[in-house]
């Protein structure tokens, strides 16, 4: 089973030139090590989803401001509150055409 996102989990885009870290807000309720879990409402840019650095998606390669899409491969059955959470193989793409992904769970062991 994969293991599920927690607040300040890595994550980086095919098109940016940094990771960053996502900040959990769509729930406060379900914590692993003091760390709220990711749920799919967690998609919003500049919010949950920052800036990657350097956009490659064109010869400009302008900073990079996320159009995320919705988060997929999320749990199936387990939800927070009707939220699927994410889990390390979750992912969401970016409309400027990155793949955003997770790299790091936070030391997060539970599935």
């Amino acid at each position: 089973m994969a293991k599920l996102i927690v607040n300040n989990s890595q994550m980086q885009c095919s098109q940016g030139t940094d990771i960053s870290a996502i900040n959990i807000s769509s729930q406060n309720i379900v914590a692993i090590s003091e760390k709220f879990v990711g749920t799919e409402e967690d998609k919003i840019a500049l919010d949950n989803i920052p800036s990657f650095g350097v956009c490659k998606c064109s010869n400009s390669n302008p900073p990079c401001i996320p159009q995320p899409q919705g988060w997929q491969q999320t749990t199936q059955k387990n939800s927070i509150n009707g939220m699927k959470k994410l889990t390390e193989q979750s992912f969401c793409m970016c409309a400027k055409g990155g793949r955003i992904s997770f790299v790091d769970t936070g030391s997060n062991t539970f599935v």
